[in-house]
C-alpha cells in the first residue's frame, strides 16, 4: 500500500463504447467531465493521490481499467455513471456495491454518504444496491474486475438523461462538475480526509459499520411485502389518503395512484418511507382510489382500493337538492301534458277516445267500401244503366267521406306530435334544471350555479396538478440501512474512525463513568467507588530484552505474554521466542502473568488446536489472569482468515474460550472495537470478558470490558522502544 491515500476515478465508456446518447447527452463525455473535477477537489487534500483510469476516453477494458488502479496501489475505484431506462419512466441516484465480503460493507458506508450528498442536492434516491449475474458473481464488470485483484470499487450511476425529473441537475457540464465534487466530498468524509487548504477536517466524521454479508448479497427479485392506503380525512375539496408499505430488502422509491380502481396511473412520484400522504381533488362518490409502491428494483406492489360515499365526502345535501329539483321539474311536465291534451282528457273521462285517433281507421274504411261498391256498379252498369247512375252518386259521396276523415286524421296526428315533442322537450329540460314554467331569472340562477360547478371542477383540477408538481419537487432526506435500525450506538475504530452500528441490547452495557479515567501511560488511572484498577502491559518476542526489575520498580502489576501465533499465510502454529524467557523473568519479580495467543484459525477444529497449543506450554504454571483469544484483521497482506463470515469467526472464539475454561482458566477475547462490534457476533460471546484495544482517552465502547489496552506507544522503564499498555478493572 502506498504511503498517501490513493484514489482512482474511472469515467465509464470510452471509444466506441459511447454509454447513453439521448437528446445530445453522450455519456463517455459527461462521465469525464464528473471524473476530472472530483479528482480536483480530492487533490487538495492531504496526502492523497488521485488517479482517473481512462483521460482519453479511448476505448479500454474492464480488465485494463482494474490493473491500472492496482498498479497505483489504490485503496478504492469509484466508477462513474449517468443512466437512462428503457421505457424513460425512471429517475434518481443509485450506486451499486460488491455483493461480498468486507468490500460489500465498507462500499456499502460509502454509498449511503454517497447518495446523502446527492439527496441534499435534490435528487431522489434509488438505493445502495447489489446484482449478481447468472453465474452467482457480481454483475457489474468493473466490481466483479476489481474484486478479482482485492479492490474495493463502487459504481455510482447519478442520474437519469431521459427524465424531465433528473434533467435540472444534469443538463450542463456545470452540473455534471458539481456532482463530481459531491463525490469527492463523500469519499473525504468515509476516509476521514483532512485538507488544511480548504479547511476541511472529516478525521471525526462518522460513517455507518455494517458487517460483511455470510454469503452473496442478491439483488431484490420481490415485490414490496406490503402496500396499504387508509383514508385520513377530509380537507377542504381534498380527500386525504396515508400511503404506507414495507420491504424488507429495498428501498421503496417511487409510487403513483389510480382514481379508477387501476384502469389508468399518475405519473411517478417520490415516495416517503417517513410519510406519504396522497391528496385527491374533488372525489366523487363512483370512484375507486388505488396506488402501487415501487422499490429500487423497480418492482412494484399494489394497494388495497378505497371508496367513499356521498354522505362520507360530504355532498349528501347536494344530493338531496337535485332530486328536489327533479321532482319539481316532473311536475311541471305534468301540467305541460294537462294543458295541452286538455280535450283528450275530457274524452278520456267520459269514456270515449281521442277522436283524432279515430279519423284515420274511418276515413281509411270508407275508401275500401267505395272502391268495392265503384267495382261492383261498373259490373251492374253493363246490364242496367239506372243503377249505374244511382252508384255513380254514392260513389261520389263516398269519397267525399273519405276526403274529410284522412284531412281530420291528419291534423290529429300532427296534435299529437306536437305535444309529444312538447313533453320531451320538457323532460331535457327538467334534467337541466329548469322547465318552460320558469322564469327568466330562474334559468339565469341556475346558469350560473352550472357555470360555477364547471369552474369549481377546473380549479379542483388545476390544484391536483399543482400537489403533483410540489411532490415531485419535494426533497426526501436519504436514510441509510444503518440509521433504520431502531437503536445504534458509535465506536471508534483504531483504523476507521467512528463508526454508527446497531446497539445490542442483550449485551451488557459500559458500567464505567468517563470522566473517572485520568492519566497516560504509567499514571493511568479509574478512580470511581466500587472499583480497583491494576496497570500492566503486553509483550511478544518485538520488545527484546527486558529488564523485569525496572518495569516492577515502575509500577507495573501484572503482564500478559504473547505465548505463541499460527501463521496468517502459513497456517503453522509457532510458539514465541522468548516466551519462557519473559514468563520466567516476570514471575522472579512477583508480576501477574497471563497469555495471549495471535489465531489464525479458519475453522472449529483448528481452534481446538489451538487451545490445545495453549494448555500444553503452559502446563505446570501458575495463570493468575486471563488466557486471551486474540483475534485481529490482517489490514497489510492476504491472510487465511480473508474469507472468514462473523458468524464462523464467533464460533472459533467460542470453541477456543470453551477450551480454555474447561481446563481451569479464564478466557477473555482481544479485538478493537470494529471486530467486537460489526465481525464477531458479541452477544454469542457473553460468557467471556473482553479485552479492548482503544487508543483514545476515554474508553467510550458501549459494552462492559474487563481489561483496556490504551496504547501501543508507551514507554515504561526496563523496555526499549514503544509498548503496549493495559489497565485492568475489577470490582472491590
Amino acid at each position: 500500500m502506498a504511503e498517501n491515500f490513493v484514489i482512482v476515478i474511472d469515467p465509464g465508456h470510452g471509444g466506441s463504447n459511447e454509454g447513453l446518447n439521448y437528446d445530445g447527452f453522450l455519456e463517455k463525455d459527461m462521465n469525464l467531465v464528473t471524473a476530472k473535477a472530483m479528482q480536483e477537489l480530492l487533490q487538495q487534500y492531504d496526502n492523497t493521490e488521485v488517479y482517473i483510469t481512462n483521460p482519453d476516453k479511448k476505448d479500454m477494458s474492464l480488465k485494463e481499467r482494474a490493473e491500472y488502479a492496482k498498479s497505483v496501489e489504490a485503496d478504492v475505484m469509484v466508477s462513474l455513471h449517468f443512466n437512462m431506462s428503457e421505457n424513460h419512466t425512471m429517475y434518481g441516484s443509485e450506486v451499486w456495491i460488491p455483493s461480498t465480503g468486507l468490500a460489500n460493507a465498507k462500499m456499502h458506508a460509502l454509498g449511503d454518504i454517497i447518495l446523502s450528498q446527492l439527496s441534499e442536492h435534490g435528487l431522489t434516491i434509488r438505493g445502495v444496491k447489489t446484482r449478481l449475474n447468472d453465474r452467482g458473481t457480481d454483475y457489474y464488470g468493473i466490481i466483479r474486475e476489481s474484486a478479482a485483484l482485492d479492490l474495493p470499487c463502487i459504481l455510482v450511476e447519478h442520474a437519469y438523461a431521459d427524465h424531465a425529473m433528473d434533467r435540472a441537475y444534469m443538463d450542463s457540464p456545470e452540473d455534471w462538475q458539481e456532482m463530481g465534487r459531491l463525490d469527492a466530498t463523500a469519499v473525504a468524509k468515509y476516509y476521514g480526509l483532512v485538507s488544511t487548504s480548504l479547511g476541511n477536517d472529516y478525521s471525526a466524521y462518522v460513517k455507518n459499520g455494517y458487517r460483511a454479508p455470510e454469503a452473496a448479497v442478491s439483488h431484490d427479485t420481490t415485490e414490496p411485502e406490503t402496500a396499504v392506503l387508509t383514508w385520513m380525512g377530509t380537507e377542504g375539496d381534498a380527500q386525504l389518503y396515508a400511503l404506507t408499505g414495507a420491504d424488507a430488502q429495498s428501498r421503496l422509491v417511487y409510487y403513483d395512484y389510480s382514481t379508477d380502481g387501476g384502469k389508468t396511473w399518475s405519473e411517478l412520484l417520490p415516495f416517503d418511507e417517513a410519510g406519504t400522504e396522497l391528496r385527491i381533488m374533488g372525489q366523487t362518490p363512483e370512484q375507486e382510489i388505488c396506488a402501487r409502491l415501487y422499490n429500487g428494483y423497480f418492482l412494484f406492489t399494489q394497494t388495497n382500493s378505497v371508496t367513499r360515499t356521498a354522505e362520507e365526502l360530504g355532498i349528501k345535501a347536494q344530493t338531496e337538492n337535485t332530486v328536489d329539483a327533479n321532482a319539481a321539474g316532473q311536475e311541471n311536465v305534468q301540467e305541460t301534458e294537462q294543458g295541452s291534451l286538455e280535450s283528450s282528457t275530457q274524452e278520456l273521462a267520459a269514456g270515449g277516445k281521442n277522436p283524432g285517433s279515430s279519423l284515420p281507421v274511418l276515413g281509411m274504411g270508407a275508401l275500401l267500401f267505395a272502391a268495392l261498391f265503384f267495382a261492383g256498379s261498373i259490373f251492374m252498369g253493363r246490364r242496367k244503366k239506372r243503377l249505374a247512375e244511382r252508384a255513380g252518386m254514392v260513389l261520389g259521396c263516398l269519397f267525399l267521406l273519405t276526403a274529410v276523415g284522412l284531412t281530420l286524421g291528419a291534423v290529429a296526428a300532427r296534435q299529437n306530435r306536437s305535444v309529444q315533442t312538447e313533453v320531451m322537450l320538457t323532460e331535457q329540460n327538467a334534467a337541466a334544471g329548469y322547465d318552460k314554467g320558469q322564469s327568466a331569472s330562474e334559468q339565469g340562477s341556475q346558469q350560473a350555479e352550472q357555470k360555477a360547478a364547471e369552474e369549481k371542477a377546473q380549479k379542483q383540477a388545476e390544484e391536483q396538478q399543482a400537489w403533483i408538481a410540489a411532490e415531485k419537487e419535494k426533497q426526501i432526506p436519504y436514510v441509510s440501512d444503518m440509521e433504520k435500525e431502531a437503536q445504534t450506538t458509535v465506536v471508534y475504530d483504531i483504523a476507521e474512525g467512528y463508526l454508527r452500528v446497531p446497539l445490542l441490547a442483550d449485551v451488557p452495557q459500559n458500567p464505567y463513568t468517563l470522566s473517572a479515567f485520568s492519566g497516560e501511560d504509567l499514571t493511568k488511572r479509574y478512580e470511581a467507588q466500587g472499583y480497583q484498577t491494576m496497570l500492566g502491559i503486553d509483550v511478544s518476542k518485538f520488545q527484546g530484552n527486558i529488564d523485569w526489575e525496572q518495569v516492577k520498580n515502575a509500577g507495573i502489576s501484572y503482564v500478559m505474554l504473547r505465548i505463541g501465533l499460527r501463521g496468517y499465510g502459513s497456517g503453522k502454529l509457532l510458539l514465541d521466542e522468548r516466551f519462557y524467557e519473559n514468563l520466567k523473568g516476570a514471575k522472579a519479580q512477583g508480576l501477574k502473568t497471563g497469555v495471549y495467543f495471535f489465531s489464525a484459525a479458519i475453522s472449529e477444529e483448528e481452534a481446538i488446536e489451538e487451545a490445545a497449543f495453549v494448555l500444553q506450554a503452559i502446563e505446570g504454571q501458575e495463570m493468575e489472569m486471563p488466557i486471551v483469544f486474540d483475534t485481529e484483521p490482517i489490514l497489510y497482506d492476504t491472510a487465511r482468515t480473508d474469507d472468514l463470515t462473523g458468524k464462523d469467526l464467533t464460533k472459533i472464539t467460542a470453541v477456543f474460550c470453551d477450551a480454555v475454561q474447561a481446563a481451569g482458566y479464564q478466557p477473555m477475547v482481544y479485538a478493537n472495537a470494529k471486530r467486537l462490534t460489526t465481525v464477531l457476533y458479541l452477544e454469542e460471546l457473553t460468557a467471556y470478558p473482553l479485552w479492548l484495544a482503544d487508543y483514545r482517552m476515554q474508553p467510550d465502547f458501549p459494552y462492559a470490558f474487563t481489561m483496556w489496552q490504551f496504547t501501543e506507544s508507551g514507554n515504561v522503564p526496563g523496555i526499549e522502544g514503544a509498548v503496549d499498555i493495559d489497565l485492568y478493572l475489577y470490582q472491590e
